[in-house]
């Protein structure tokens, strides 16, 4: 039986190998090779590179989004725990290059099956948590719809943000993730709806 700890060894380095120099520059050579043992024996561990690629995305994704349970189990209101989310997802692009580039690429190829896998078994679970918070906190009669146009939003920030640094009059504070969360958290509050205070109140 492959043993855990070297599991976890080939998908900490596949992961930096596929986000820094993408999938195809990367073979199942390079890979063994990096974690010191034959490509024969990493077989044994992944049938083929896709499966790598996707243990891999699925790995670092994973790890990360527990950070979020974490960050957002906490008993505060809707509207704190939408600003925490926020925050972690900005900091998370921003300052993660592992995550952002593997997000970015797969955005970029746009393999819809690789899509629909990290959607499904990776995203979804925290996106319904959101939009949870946003139909406690926002009056829209759509939170789905609010919660896709706000992911986007950062999402377009993070990725806007190389070349948008190099425009006549940006300041540096303006790529900063605690003052990019706070600029967003603001647009939000514009929409918070006073009932939320009102349910507090009357629960």
């Amino acid at each position: 039986m492959p043993a855990p700890n070297m599991r976890e060894k080939i998908l900490e380095a596949a992961s930096r190998l596929f986000a820094f120099e993408g999938y195809s520059a990367v073979s199942m050579r390079r890979i063994a090779t990096a974690v010191g043992m034959t490509q024969a024996n990493l077989y044994y561990y992944f049938k083929d590179k896709e499966e790598l690629i996707r243990s891999a995305l699925a790995a670092v994704f994973n790890g990360r989004s527990h950070s979020l349970a974490a960050a957002l189990a906490s008993g505060e209101s809707p509207e704190e725990r939408l600003e925490r989310a926020i925050s972690w997802f900005v900091t998370l692009l921003f300052d993660d290059e592992v995550v952002s580039k593997l997000f970015f690429r797969e955005l970029l190829t746009g393999d819809k099956d690789r899509l629909k896998f990290l959607t499904q078994n990776i995203f979804q679970e925290s996106f319904n948590t959101i939009i949870e918070i946003i139909d406690a906190c926002i009056d829209t009669p759509d939170p789905t719809l609010a919660a896709i146009y706000l992911a986007s939003t950062i999402i377009g920030y993070c990725q806007y943000s190389t070349v948008a640094v190099y425009l006549q009059g940006a300041k540096p504070e303006y790529f900063e993730p605690v003052a990019v969360a706070r600029h967003l958290m603001d647009q939000v509050r514009r929409f918070a709806k006073a009932p939320c205070l009102a349910k507090e109140v009357l629960a």
